[in-house]
């Protein structure tokens, strides 16, 4: 079945990726201007693309340092309790090595799954990956995103993250993320990340009605009209 066939019929759509190529990059963006198009929200394909793509970043990386860690007790016991280790991971990211860690996430089959479908109006994007967070990990996410939700902009969240002591994780990515949501009138039920001993998820979930696109073009008019 082909793409076209798939959103015509309101199929899901499956993207996996073992790394952020631009090959994915290239899928993500034209299944979503594709449903958008269909559904005449098309002003919506930035911040929505920028979402997943931030997501299936995330997931890519989650996979990446369980494979550098050698599996789950060391990722574990090394990765959460050692800075140094943090500092050499992001180190050798920024080298071949990183090509390194792709190739053994296909030999191991750890992908980062995006199923992107729409039900009832419902733009519903799902980005999974067979590696859990641990205890530290969830309660620096559900930190971050109870702060962000607070929060009218990202200068709001810096004032108000001071105290965080969580520095690693998805970060600014998930604030970011947050905002964008906030931006189409929507609030924490759509946008949740969830975690147990098998996989992670993370599910965005955004109306394709007129009251999101109001919403989304009102906040484009005020964040312009601020910026004047």
């Amino acid at each position: 079945m082909t793409i076209d066939e798939a959103i015509n019929l309101n199929k899901p759509v499956i993207i996996k990726a073992y790394s952020v190529s631009e090959s994915t990059e290239h899928y993500i963006k034209l299944v979503l201007t594709k449903i958008l198009q269909k559904h005449n929200c098309e002003v919506l394909l930035i911040p929505l693309y920028t979402a997943v793509k931030e997501l299936v970043v995330n997931a890519v990386k989650a996979n990446q340092k369980f494979i550098y860690f050698e599996g789950k007790k060391s990722y574990e016991s090394v990765f959460f309790n050692s800075e140094k280790a943090l500092q050499l991971f992001r180190l050798e990211m920024t080298r071949s090595d990183a090509k390194y860690l792709d190739t053994l996430a296909r030999k191991h089959n750890l992908h980062a799954m995006t199923t992107i479908t729409v039900i009832d109006k419902k733009l519903c994007i799902d980005v999974e990956n067979p590696t859990p967070m641990n205890e530290t990990e969830r309660d620096a996410v559900k930190k971050k995103l109870n702060i962000a939700r607070q929060c009218e902009d990202i200068t709001d969240y810096f004032i108000q993250a001071q105290e965080d002591d969580y520095k690693e994780g998805a970060g600014l990515g998930l604030v970011l993320i947050t905002m964008m949501l906030k931006g189409m009138g929507l609030n924490q039920s759509n946008f949740i990340i969830d975690s147990d001993h098998e996989k992670t998820i993370a599910s965005i979930i955004v109306p394709l009605t007129e009251a999101t696109l109001q919403a989304y073009q009102k906040r484009i008019i005020d964040s312009t009209t601020n910026v004047a």
